[in-house]
């Protein structure tokens, strides 16, 4: 079977044969990179994600230098919250900070709706010179945040352990929670649709903080809002991951969201996986970024381990449970790439 990575990568996502699976990384631009460290002695964060050409170049960053067949556009999740009136901003060692925090109703009201060829141009952009530069044969993710965890971070104005805020809102004023994630959605929709026009033959909804809900109140609060995403990039035709950090118990829920591809994290044991949901969607991930910290040859076990407990069924994606940690060596990232592109099921 002579195919190439874009073919891999859709066949895969359709749960159709591959010669092997396909393999990207979550976070495989960053800061473990010597290349991306010197990029980021320029710039910050956000005028890197604000630069097309910048965006692009990092993003075949780790493509060049590992051998990557599948790349994912160099963004932020957060930048719609800006869009939408919020102040965002990255400071060194903090993570993301949006204020004014999203706390009442008129702050919901507050928020105004953009248009994403004007206020946020910058992932399009970057895919369009990204398959100006690759051409067609080598495919690039676009991404957008699910609508709960964009507006968990807008609540909590950044990032949070136990989402008070969010839970507060959520629970005491239902009514303008759904507000927020109509506003929300209503504006992500253009936004990963604007990727996907510039070329983007598959996306993932990241929802890193969904895991902090049980099932009833993620499929009363969040799931709706993230169907609604998802089923707009499907009518185009475009394939669809769906992940959630921490979400082994809303795995169930996730393949019934419309999604092409569920993501597990790597507290999910795949075999678990395909036993609660059976081969209606395909699977991605699910190594525990932990692992590449040992260095290329625990690597190595871990990544074989790891293919063997997905099987030979069509419809898996090899990817981290997680992102890519700071500190992780990129000898243990060219051992990952080079064991998964010579498996052979």
């Amino acid at each position: 079977m002579d195919l190439t990575p874009r073919e891999r990568l859709l066949r895969a996502c359709r749960r159709e044969p591959v010669d092997r699976p396909p393999v990207w990384l979550m976070r495989q631009a960053g800061r473990y990179m010597a290349e991306y460290r010197a990029v980021k002695e320029k710039v910050s964060f956000l005028e890197l994600c604000k630069d097309p050409e910048l965006c692009r170049d990092v993003t075949l960053q780790p493509l060049r230098a590992f051998g990557l067949e599948v790349g994912i556009v160099f963004s932020d999740i957060l930048l719609p919250a800006e869009a939408m009136g919020m102040d965002l901003s990255f400071g060194a060692g903090a993570g993301p900070q949006l204020s004014p925090p999203i706390r009442t109703r008129k702050d919901v009201e507050a928020l105004r709706d953009f248009d994403p060829a004007q206020s946020t141009p910058w992932p399009a952009e970057a895919q369009r010179l990204l398959r100006a530069t690759l051409g067609d044969d080598l495919p690039i993710i676009g991404f957008c945040g699910a609508p709960f965890t964009v507006a968990s971070y807008m609540i909590e104005g950044g990032s949070s352990r136990v989402f008070e805020n969010t839970k507060r809102m959520l629970f005491a004023d239902p009514s303008t929670f759904q507000l927020l994630m109509e506003r929300l959605t209503a504006n992500l929709i253009p936004y990963l649709l604007a990727q996907v026009e510039a070329g983007a033959p598959v996306v993932q909804v990241f929802d890193s903080w969904a895991g902090c809900l049980d099932r009833e109140t993620y499929a009363e609060f969040a799931q709706p809002w993230t169907c609604r995403l998802i089923n707009a990039v499907k009518e185009k035709g475009v394939p669809v991951i769906s992940y959630v950090s921490g979400g082994g118990h809303l795995i169930e829920l996730m393949a019934d969201s419309g999604a092409d591809v569920v993501s597990l994290d790597w507290r999910v044991d795949p075999e678990d996986a395909r036993r609660c949901i059976g081969h209606r969607v395909a699977l991605q991930g699910n190594l525990d970024p932990g692992v590449l910290l040992a260095g290329p040859d625990a690597t190595r076990r871990a990544v074989t381990k790891n293919l063997q407990a997905f099987g030979t069924a069509p419809g898996h994606i090899f990817n981290l449970g997680s992102g890519i940690m700071k500190w992780t060596p990129p000898e243990s990232v060219q051992a990952l790439v080079d064991c998964v592109h010579g498996w052979r099921p």
